[in-house]
């Protein structure tokens, strides 16, 4: 089961969602699973050591991470590639695909797709453009909520014309765990409870 996070604007929390959604849904499979890092700041956000090669590497017990770091300009034949080396592997995939511009092979073999953002005027904009041009596809939104912000969950699905399916707060202990190193070891309560619905329907999958 594959599942990408993506954004359409740097900042949003996409890479810390992807990580607790890898961290959550490995815990909950027996096999354990993978976090696929397309951006290279995955292995900032877990706190573990940069990977010396692209070989897995042990995130915790559960957790393996997979480093590929693949150019803008890749070809189908390259993402495709891919799509067979994480559909071969055991237990939830999940991928932090950042703003990358997706190979089709990559968004058809999704199980689900997430766009990870904040009720930010700028950023519904740009991905107002994205969705309703047809070329970036999502099943539904994981929304950082930040204190203060006119815009409510309601709106972005209304602006979005996508479903809301899971709500994170702007909260200091997801802050400190991710600057202290400490993700991979512990799960904030804050992103365990905002994303709870989400780990349920696919953990069970």
């Amino acid at each position: 089961m594959i599942i990408l996070c993506r954004s359409v604007k740097g900042g949003a929390g996409t890479t810390v969602t992807a990580a607790a959604l890898g961290l959550l849904l490995s815990a909950r499979h027996r096999g354990g699973g993978h976090v696929v890092d397309l951006q290279g700041d995955m292995p900032a956000a877990l706190g573990i050591a940069e990977p010396e090669s692209a070989a897995a590497c042990e995130v915790n017990s559960a957790l393996r991470l997979l480093p590929r770091r693949i150019e803008d300009n890749a070809s189908e034949t390259q993402w495709l590639s891919l799509v067979t080396e994480l559909q071969s592997l055991r237990g939830p995939v999940v991928v932090d695909a950042g703003t990358k511009l997706l190979g089709s092979a990559l968004i058809d073999a999704a199980a689900a797709s997430y766009l990870v953002t904040r009720p930010c005027y700028l950023a519904l904009r740009r991905a107002t453009t994205a969705i309703h041009r047809g070329g970036f596809v999502v099943d539904g939104c994981i929304l950082v909520n930040e204190p203060g912000r006119a815009l409510t969950s309601n709106d972005v699905a209304t602006v979005l014309r996508t479903p809301v399916r899971a709500e994170i707060p702007v909260d200091s202990t997801i802050s400190r765990a991710v600057d202290a190193g400490l993700l991979a070891h512990r799960v904030p309560r804050a992103l365990d409870e905002g994303l709870a619905d989400l780990i349920t329907e696919h953990g069970t999958k």
